[in-house]
């Protein structure tokens, strides 16, 4: 027979076994409901005061009052962007630690470089896509071209004897040449990679260099200037703020989509009702006009009603993208 003791032991296992079991049937839904309950952190992988850190910035500022919570920006630059991934992707999985940039750099690092400390398919949860950074074809008015298949035209007829300039080895507006001599029938035009998009810039309004492979907001004010001539940009439409610049495909050369669109991305296995409810605080963000205004102000086409789904359909196309673009064009970094 068991002893009294033993009986309150026994329905005090029971009790406690039943209390923990509430606790964790509820769990889902209170985590739901509360998040978040202290300071998010994003990080980002260049230095204060650039594109990215911007519109970082811009978000940060119009979740904060959404989410009743900060939002604050941690600066982690190095490495394309790798160091500032890398931490994200070993954080704890609670939606307290994200990433922002942009998937040009995301998709393009894991073909330029030997290594990198995560695996980019399977290391982060998307959460939204805020908009997108408009890359642009840019040459010196004295060049006889003023259309993109001009430009085509005069390369191919002159094989070797045209460039184009970059902000640096391998990043989005490098490879964005790259597709451009593929996309246009293996154009014979050398690349020469810069430390950065300023002295790129100087030397094509030099006339060092006869093109420029940049963002549009580094080349659009020259371009209204009449000090450079902007031919192009990589995107499926027009943008806004620059109608009267054509798409690639408008000017003559197909199937040349590439950009550098801003996502903001979680640690893999983030709950999905705290990936939901993110994703629901940036749509709301983005529906305000002065938001739209002011990324559109520093040259970023807002992107609105984006899924945790469409932003991974996003950075898997961009991966098969610039993997096919390396290996068709046997490019070696």
């Amino acid at each position: 027979m068991f002893s009294m003791e033993m009986k309150v032991r026994s329905l005090s296992v029971i009790l406690g076994m039943a209390t923990l079991a509430s606790v964790l049937a509820s769990t889902p839904a209170v985590a739901q409901s509360d998040f978040p309950l202290r300071p998010i952190k994003i990080i980002v992988g260049f230095a204060p005061g650039g594109p990215t850190d911007v519109q970082a910035r811009l978000l940060a500022s119009k979740l904060s009052p959404i989410l009743n919570q900060a939002v604050v920006i941690e600066n982690k630059p190095g490495a394309s962007t790798t160091i500032a991934l890398a931490e994200v992707a070993r954080a704890t999985p609670d939606g307290y630690t994200l990433s922002f940039g942009g998937s040009g750099a995301f998709a393009t690092t894991p073909v330029t470089m030997a290594s990198i400390p995560y695996n980019p398919k399977t290391a982060f949860e998307p959460i939204a896509i805020t908009g997108e950074e408009q890359i642009a074809f840019a040459v010196n008015p004295s060049l006889p071209a003023k259309t993109l298949a001009e430009f085509v035209a005069l390369a191919k007829q002159n094989p070797g004897k045209y460039s184009f300039g970059s902000s640096g080895q391998g990043n989005i507006t490098h490879l964005t040449g790259e597709l451009l001599k593929l996309r246009a029938g293996d154009l014979k035009i050398e690349h020469i990679a810069y430390k950065g998009a300023a002295p790129a810039l100087n030397d094509v309004l030099a006339g060092h260099v006869q093109m420029m492979v940049g963002g549009l907001g580094s080349v659009y004010p020259m371009h209204q200037s009449g000090k450079l001539r902007v031919l192009a940009i990589t995107s499926k439409d027009r943008v806004s703020y620059a109608k009267d610049i054509p798409t690639a495909g408008e000017a003559g050369v197909k199937d040349l989509i590439a950009g550098s669109t801003f996502v903001l991305l979680a640690p893999a296995k983030t709950p999905k009702n705290v990936i939901q409810k993110l994703n629901q605080a940036v749509n709301e963000a983005l529906k305000e006009a002065s938001y739209q205004q002011d990324m559109r102000a520093a040259y970023v086409e807002p992107i609105l009603g984006s899924t945790p789904a469409s932003t991974q359909q996003l950075l898997d196309t961009e991966l098969a993208l610039w993997k096919n673009l390396v290996e068709k064009s046997n490019l070696k970094f």
